[in-house]
């Protein structure tokens, strides 16, 4: 019956007040949308079946990690019949620390001095990598190597407002060899 419009006006007065008085939860607010953090994530539906139609609005800077870009985001806009899941950059510790933060692979052998960072990464040999890492300063080499020491092509893109490099190439399950140097 609560699936037919209009018809769950039976079960919400039983839980609200349940919800208010007998768990002492407070005053039940009722919301157009499901926000869940873990960790540095947000997990976001904005819901379309409800009364308001308003999108929500996340605070950056966040990495969209549904685009494929990886794009870091002073805010992002979550309209109704939409989800998001969102990298929180104002979550992340140590920020002077260089880190790989999201990427399309697994990353191991993470070594780090005063101004060099290495890892090697592995995923599916063919498929596009595309690494969102976060550093102290601005890179002035990336070194892409495979298993064979041979370069790798690859791009890659700083961001000065998030101090992140977007890093792209082609994966190899043998693994890649990164070293960014600032």
């Amino acid at each position: 019956m609560v699936l037919s419009a209009g018809m769950d006006s039976s079960f919400m007065n039983t839980v609200k007040p349940a919800y208010e008085k007998d768990a002492h939860a407070g005053k039940l607010e009722i919301k157009n949308h499901f926000y869940l953090e873990r960790g540095p994530y947000d997990i976001i539906s904005v819901m379309d079946e409800c009364i308001s139609t308003e999108p929500l609005h996340i605070k950056g800077p966040v990495i969209d990690m549904f685009d494929p870009l990886l794009p870091v985001l002073q805010e992002k806009i979550v309209n109704p019949g939409q989800q998001s899941l969102l990298y929180d950059m104002n979550r992340v510790k140590e920020r002077n620390i260089p880190r790989v933060l999201c990427a399309a692979s697994r990353v191991y052998n993470e070594k780090r001095d005063a101004h060099t960072y290495s890892f090697v990464t592995k995923s599916p040999t063919g498929t596009q990598n595309v690494m969102r890492i976060s550093l102290p300063a601005k890179p002035l080499m990336i070194t892409v190597t495979g298993v064979d020491d041979k370069l790798q092509e690859s791009k890659n893109d700083w961001d000065e407002l998030s101090a992140t490099c977007l890093l792209q190439f082609v994966n190899t399950a043998d693994g890649i060899h990164v070293e960014i140097k600032w």
